[in-house]
């Protein structure tokens, strides 16, 4: 479920969990007490071949809290508020550290499209060529205990593997996560979940540590 607030005619998301580039296929949409509420279907979009298509559809809920606002006067607004217009404008919207990687391949196969690692330095991000020596890529020093991962899939009765893509600070804590191939039925939040609790040894570069990202596939069964 994503939390939204209506503010001075804006949707402002609450703490995003799990970012992805998604699908959405709306179901119903109606006004409970003072929130609007969408309910419907939500797909990871990954490349088969040439082409994208959905992947690994799950339930999806989003409530927009009104904050007192009119419904019928924000009703028409939501469309244009919550989702981009077109796929090329979503993926000209993702951060650049993700552009090299996402969409990413159905077969789980990791394919760069610049063969650079890209860095959090002087508070941006910038990229660096793979074969630098400079760089020292962050290291998982801990990792999160996943058990309940694989009883939830059992519960689901789904096996199978997601990949995810995260941020790692430049204090050691992961940060962002991007679902880039899913398995689906809630599992890839709490993999991402999982993934959060995990500490990690930060990438350096000439010498200094910065945030970078990693890229991490974790098998359910």
């Amino acid at each position: 479920m994503a939390k939204y607030t209506w503010f001075d005619g804006k949707v402002i998301p609450g703490p995003i969990d799990l970012h992805g580039i998604r699908a959405f296929f709306t179901d119903t949409v109606q006004k409970k007490g003072s929130k609007i509420v969408i309910e419907g279907q939500s797909s990871t979009l990954v490349r088969v071949g040439p082409k994208l298509a959905p992947m690994g559809k799950v339930p999806a809920r989003l409530e927009i809290d009104l904050q007192g606002a009119d419904a019928p006067a924000v009703f028409p607004k939501l469309q244009e508020a919550l989702f981009f217009p077109s796929l090329s404008v979503a993926l000209q919207s993702l951060p650049n550290y993700v552009t090299d990687m996402l969409p990413f391949s159905s077969d789980g196969k990791f394919q760069s499209t610049c063969h650079c690692s890209h860095v959090f330095q002087d508070g941006k991000w910038v990229k660096v060529e793979g074969s630098n020596a400079s760089l020292t890529p962050p290291t998982v020093l801990k990792a999160a205990d996943n058990a309940g991962l694989d009883q939830k899939a059992i519960d689901a009765k789904v096996s199978g593997t997601v990949t995810l893509i995260f941020s790692v600070s430049v204090t050691g804590w992961v940060d962002e996560v991007w679902v880039a191939k899913p398995l689906g039925s809630g599992l890839d939040e709490s993999a991402a979940k999982s993934l959060r609790e995990s500490t990690c040894n930060p990438a350096t570069f000439d010498g200094k540590p910065v945030g970078a990202v990693l890229i991490q596939t974790l098998g359910v069964n």
